[in-house]
């Protein structure tokens, strides 16, 4: 069996400072790889990268670099030029629960860079290198809300759908060049996001799934060459069971409640 490791010597993991990102980087390091680690906060990167390096051997790179950005792509990947990248895990993202029209528009074009344009500037330019070096991998994070539209959420399902369709496209359009592509769609996954969307984690229809559990199973589904996964046995059952129309109308009201707790919570800050 393929293992991870053959997609070396270096990785890109952004978003490595919390969550899936960093259950990447745990992992990638764990198997031997060395790692450039890019997200906005430069002490976790720092303490992050120290301690795989102690745990595991290998070498870090930090990035400090704000996705949101238009620029922030690039500067990524001039930080890179000059390494052997293998594999590239563009999990950055974002979202906001509420009214697509109670969002001011500059939010809303810095969260589409984030969640859309970002992964295609780091997926044209490491694909590219990925070609030319005849071997390559790379994951793309999602999100199961791509596969329909959440009111509550339009915005950001919407951009999450353009990563799901382009890696879904590339998984086969890249595989005779020996570039290998899945796509991420995590649904309930113990990360920072949920509590920052204002979801309540034991509210939430399925129980939440450890972060290092949802990387684990996605590593062994990128390893079969599976174009897409979605973590969780229960999660997958549910996903093909549901109605779409249901889905829609339920996730949709989770995602109304969570919109008021952030209000709330907001207004509590302030007062």
């Amino acid at each position: 069996m393929v293992e991870i490791a053959s997609y070396g010597p270096w990785a890109v993991v952004t978003g490595a400072s919390s969550g899936i990102g960093k259950a990447f980087a745990d992992q990638l390091a764990a198997a031997g790889l060395n790692l450039v680690l890019a997200a906005r906060s430069t002490g976790k990167l720092d303490a992050l990268g120290q301690a795989l390096a102690d745990s595991h051997g290998v070498g870090y790179r930090v990035v400090t670099v704000d996705l949101s950005d238009p620029a922030g792509a690039m500067a990524l990947l001039a930080a890179t030029d000059d390494l052997d990248i293998g594999l590239l895990v563009s999990n950055a993202g974002s979202g906001h629960p509420g009214p697509l029209l109670d969002q001011p528009l500059d939010d809303l074009h810095r969260r589409f860079t984030l969640n859309a344009v970002t992964h295609l500037d780091l997926v044209h330019t490491f694909a590219s290198r990925f070609v030319a070096r005849g071997r390559g991998g790379i994951v793309l994070t999602s999100a199961l809300g791509a596969l329909q539209g959440l009111p509550n959420m339009a915005h950001d399902s919407a951009a999450k759908a353009y990563v799901l369709n382009l890696g879904e496209a590339l998984h086969y359009e890249l595989a005779p060049a020996g570039v290998d592509v899945i796509v991420l769609l995590p649904g309930s996954v113990d990360t920072p996001i949920i509590d920052a969307l204002g979801l309540r984690g034991a509210a939430l229809p399925i129980r939440p799934q450890p972060a290092e559990a949802a990387v684990r199973e996605t590593v062994a589904a990128f390893l079969k060459h599976r174009p897409l996964h979605i973590p969780g046995r229960l999660m997958r059952i549910m996903t093909r069971l549901t109605p779409r129309s249901l889905s829609v109308r339920m996730n949709g009201r989770m995602l109304g409640q969570a919109a008021r707790n952030l209000a709330q919570r907001q207004a509590a800050a302030a007062g």
